[in-house]
């Protein structure tokens, strides 16, 4: 597993311990996280307010990304993996009209329990219709039905 402080490293990102913070509580996690399920296991002296300003940071450089659930909640996820460390690379080729390769992949939601997954493996695919003037940044997938747990 990536620790918070590889992660800077190897994006050349400046670390506080807020954003390190963050960054680990996301680190563990195996599925996107709200804003309120960070804050609760941040320590105790950590505010709501630093929350959405570290979350913003992370997202302006591309640590993580955001998902919005069927009930307009944001969910944060990592960008990273051990098997795609790469994605930290300064030297960004974006060609027109594809989208960004730090994330193009769909997202799961659970009808029943609310849960949001990242789906690694699924990638919606962009189609030659988008007018030649435009520059795709992301395409956004959801999903909705039922997890593994919710099934039974």
């Amino acid at each position: 597993m990536l620790t918070a402080e590889l992660i800077f490293q190897q994006a050349g990102l400046k670390s506080t311990t807020s954003r390190l913070e963050v960054t680990a509580v996301l680190a563990k996690s195996s599925h996107p996280l709200t804003h309120q399920d960070i804050l609760k296991q941040l320590p105790d002296s950590f505010d709501r307010v630093t929350l959405y300003r570290v979350l913003d940071w992370l997202l302006q450089n591309e640590v993580i990304h955001r998902i919005a659930g069927e009930d307009c909640v944001w969910r944060f996820h990592l960008n990273a993996s051990e098997s795609r460390n790469s994605r930290y690379s300064k030297s960004k080729t974006v060609s027109k009209n594809k989208a960004l390769t730090q994330h193009s992949h769909a997202h799961f939601q659970c009808s029943s329990c609310g849960k949001v997954f990242c789906l690694d493996n699924v990638h919606p695919k962009l189609t030659n219709d988008v007018p030649a003037d435009l520059i795709v940044d992301s395409i956004e997938l959801n999903i909705k039905g039922k997890c593994i747990n919710c099934q039974n």
